[in-house]
Order: structure tokens, then sequence, then C-alpha cells
């Protein structure tokens, strides 16, 4: 049977279709691993890095998206070598009421609280400086090839992390925090009912809010961990490519 040759329009469309989903899958993986176990995290990351090389292929110069540079302090509460001891210590310190989220790299670390400022961090952990680690998230620069409208709300979602992130350092209000990250991934979550992708990006952000609720107290600090956390797995993602 003969193959049906697509027209150009057809094919420019089923184009937009393809990058767009490759954009939104990369940050939805990312954005909900962080909150997973290490194991299915690393599963996770894997996809991330065949699917960032998808995106390579694909990127066009229409819409230019930065993740700027940020250095990353954290109060780091212990390090494992293996997912069992790392998870058996974030319980029994969770029952003590300090939760923490695993950061995973060689090693296992628990980290309880994160900030772009040590001075931010240190007037949180008074006492425990010798704990407080720091890293640098790289600059990620990128340019997304959607329809305008489309790639516009994809970068707003990516800048998400940072932007929430910033203003849990500020001394704004935890509960202002979560209802303004709420209210714009509410928005992305019907604004683009059709795509798939894009809505999951939107409700991940939604489930972040929903975590931090449930954690005893609404844990300011945790809030701070799982969100630098977010931003760099984000960036991790897009700049291994």
């Amino acid at each position: 049977m003969a193959k049906r040759r697509l027209t150009s329009r057809q094919k420019r469309q089923r184009t937009k279709k393809i990058r767009n989903r490759v954009i939104l899958a990369l940050a939805v993986l990312a954005l909900t691993s962080a909150a997973m176990a290490p194991e299915l995290r690393a599963y996770l990351n894997a996809k991330i890095r065949r699917g960032v090389q998808a995106f390579a292929d694909l990127r066009a110069q229409e819409i230019e998206v930065t993740l700027p540079e940020r250095r990353i302090y954290a109060l780091q509460l212990g390090v494992f070598d293996n997912e069992e001891s790392a998870e058996s210590e974030r319980k029994r310190l969770a029952a003590m009421g300090v939760p923490c989220v695993v950061w995973q790299d060689a090693q296992m670390r628990l980290m309880a609280d994160a900030a772009t400022s040590r001075e931010t961090l240190l007037g949180e952990t008074a006492g425990q400086t010798s704990f407080v680690t720091e890293e640098t998230l790289t600059r990620v620069d990128m340019r997304l090839s959607a329809g305008k409208s489309d790639g516009n709300d994809a970068a707003r979602l990516l800048h998400l992390p940072d932007e929430a992130l910033s203003r849990l350092e500020s001394g704004e209000v935890l509960a202002d925090v979560l209802a303004n990250v709420r209210a714009q991934a509410q928005r992305g979550v019907s604004a683009h009912p059709e795509n798939t992708l894009y809505t999951q990006l939107a409700q991940s952000l939604v489930n972040w809010c929903a975590l931090i609720e449930k954690t005893p107290n609404g844990d300011k600090p945790y809030a701070r961990a799982t969100m630098a956390l977010l931003c760099r797995e984000l960036r991790r993602a897009l700049a291994n490519q």
C-alpha cells in the first residue's frame, strides 16, 4: 500500500505537537521525581536524559528561557550509601517532627532546609552551621519551539520553582506562597486540557502544595528543601543534553 504523504501544514502541526510534548515531559518528570523514592527517581532521570536529547534535536529559535545560576545552601542531617538506610533515617526524623527530603547523588543526603542565601539559612538553623552544605545550580539557556501562547505558558511553569523558592525565603507567609503557586498551577491545569503533558506539569505543582500542607505545622524549611530540589533536578535534566 502506498504511504500517504503529509502536506506541509500537516507536517508543521505534527512537529509542533511533538515539540510541545517533549518540552513538557521534561519538566513533568523533573518535578514529579523529586518527591519519589530514590530508585524510582533514578528511573525517571534516565527517561529525562533520553528526552532531553530528543528535545535538543527539535529545538528552534523561538522563545528564549533562562534558568539562572543559583547557589544553594542546605541543612544536611545525614549521608548514606544506600537507599534503605536513608529512608529509614528519613522516617525516624519525620516521626520526631523533622521532615527531610532525599537529595540523591553518589550518596543519599537528607536535607531538612535549603536557601539561596547562607544568611537566610543560618538564621533558621542557629547552632547547626557545621551541617550546612552548598552547591551551584547550573544556568540553563534554552529555546522553546512551540506556538507563542503555549511556549509562554510552558516558560512560566518552568520558572515557577525558582519563583516559589525565592518567595519561601523572603519571609512571606507559607500559606500565601502555597495559595499563589496553586492558583498559577490550577490555571495551567485548565488552560490546555487538550495537552495531557502540560496538564500533568501543572498538576504536579498543585500536588506539591498538597504535600506541604500535609506536613505537620506546615513546615516551611521542608517546603524550601523540596522546592530547592525541584529547582536542582529541573536544571540537571535540561542541562544534560
